[in-house]
């Protein structure tokens, strides 16, 4: 059987066949592509994240900054948290050839990720650790270059 069959209606099922891809390939947790990277929410949910690659599009072999804008669910800004950054290649067992940092950035909302490079292509994963008064999260970050 096919998936037309359970749809009588053929505008239908072009209507649902994109979101059961898009869920689904969000669901297996697949690395998405350099320039979908606008926004995601942490692990826990507790934060809210968007980034602006510089430059753009990332570039390999070049030292680049993000600028990263985070904010709780509701919207508010996070101001003042700790956010600490780790990554590589896991089919090639290693890390940054860097060692990135974050720090504060123009406003209360943005920090500054500095000193990322990849140097190859491929995909890149990414941990973010990001500590706001009592709340801890996670954003992780994949990437195909």
């Amino acid at each position: 059987m096919t998936l037309a069959f359970y749809f009588r209606d053929r505008g239908l099922l072009l209507l649902w066949l994109p979101v059961y891809f898009t869920l689904s390939h969000a669901a297996l947790g697949q690395p998405v592509g350099a320039g979908d990277i606008a926004f995601q929410s942490t692990v826990a949910g507790h934060y809210e994240v968007r980034f602006d690659s510089q430059p753009k599009p990332i570039v390999i072999n070049q030292i680049q900054s993000w600028v990263m804008s985070v904010r709780t669910g509701d919207g508010l800004c996070v101001k003042g948290a700790e956010i600490t950054v780790v990554g590589g290649m896991p089919e090639h067992n290693h890390g940054f050839p860097t060692a990135p940092l974050v720090r504060p950035g123009a406003n209360d909302c943005e920090y500054l990720v500095e000193g990322l490079r990849f140097h190859m292509s491929g995909r890149w994963e990414m941990s973010f650790n990001i500590k706001a008064g009592a709340k801890t999260d996670t954003l992780m970050v994949s990437l195909d270059l």
